[in-house]
């Protein structure tokens, strides 16, 4: 079976302390059941992706010049196949410089995606500074990744409520936009949503699949709607090998188990097929 992990993180000492040190994620490896304090090189990653049958991990650096986009590029160049690149908007105030920044990246074709966090900046999801980068996307046809739910992080959680989406999807018709991190509690809203908009997607990173709403999996193995829910894991923060343990462990036929762990992955994020 094709497994494709679209969270996986590169983490140094230093990078994983200067984390750890915001008072808003102090408790973070406490609640995603990680160990976040500790340093995550390419070859450790790689050797983890092998252990647990993972084809290709998605990396998530920054998306801004010397942010490490086009770094974990060159990175993903060295290991063809096994990793791709999507870039995470660390500073939505500026965005011509991100516009031209995802022009640059999409040239290559590991660029996977684009993530906004509205958690990590507190601009909400539909928020003026972001129309730009979806414009940018929609129109290269790059997929944005934006997370939704309450967020483990002490922060306000409104910025990225489920509810925010609806305009994005109204205003970008054509936009493949995943739901990161699960959208819990707000389970029922998004499958409502997904059934209304066929280019909007979730994801369970960073979340434990074991404690995936049991209707969003009677969701996930219906005709119409499997291939809705993309598996990722947010390796070092949430452990990979949890999280894919868990994932295979759901009461999912043999075709819709085959799209959660990969298959829909690779049609929407693999741009060198």
């Amino acid at each position: 079976m094709d497994v494709v992990d679209i969270w996986v993180n590169l983490v140094t000492e230093q990078s994983a302390a200067q984390f750890l040190g915001d008072p808003a994620n102090a408790h973070i490896p406490g609640y995603l059941g990680g160990d976040g304090s500790r340093g995550v090189g390419v070859e450790g990653l790689l050797a983890t992706m092998d252990s647990n049958g993972v084809a290709t991990g998605i990396l998530c650096p920054g998306l801004g010049v010397g942010q490490g986009a086009a770094k974990s590029l060159a990175i993903a160049d060295e290991h063809g196949g096994r990793l791709l690149v999507a870039g995470g908007l660390a500073d939505p105030s500026r965005p011509t410089d991100n516009v031209r920044a995802i022009h640059d990246l999409a040239a290559h074709p590991r660029f996977a995606a684009v993530r906004v966090m509205p958690l990590a900046t507190q601009v909400p999801t539909n928020h003026a500074l972001h129309y730009p980068v979806y414009a940018a996307c929609e129109e290269l046809g790059i997929p944005v990744a934006i997370n939704v739910g309450i967020p483990g992080p002490r922060v306000r959680s409104r910025v990225q409520h489920p509810e925010l989406l609806e305009d994005v999807m109204i205003d970008f018709p054509e936009l493949v936009i995943i739901g990161a991190h699960m959208g819990h509690p707000y389970e029922e809203l998004l499958m409502n949503y997904m059934r209304k908009w066929p280019n909007l997607y979730l994801s369970c990173t960073a979340y434990a699949p074991k404690y995936m709403d049991p209707a969003l999996v009677r969701f996930m193995n219906t005709d119409r709607y499997r291939g809705r829910v993309l598996w990722g894991s947010d390796e070092p923060w949430f452990p990979m090998g949890r999280s894919i343990q868990e994932a295979r462990a759901l009461p999912l036929d043999e075709e819709a188990m085959a799209l959660f762990l990969g298959g829909t992955a690779r049609r929407l994020l693999d741009r060198t097929c």
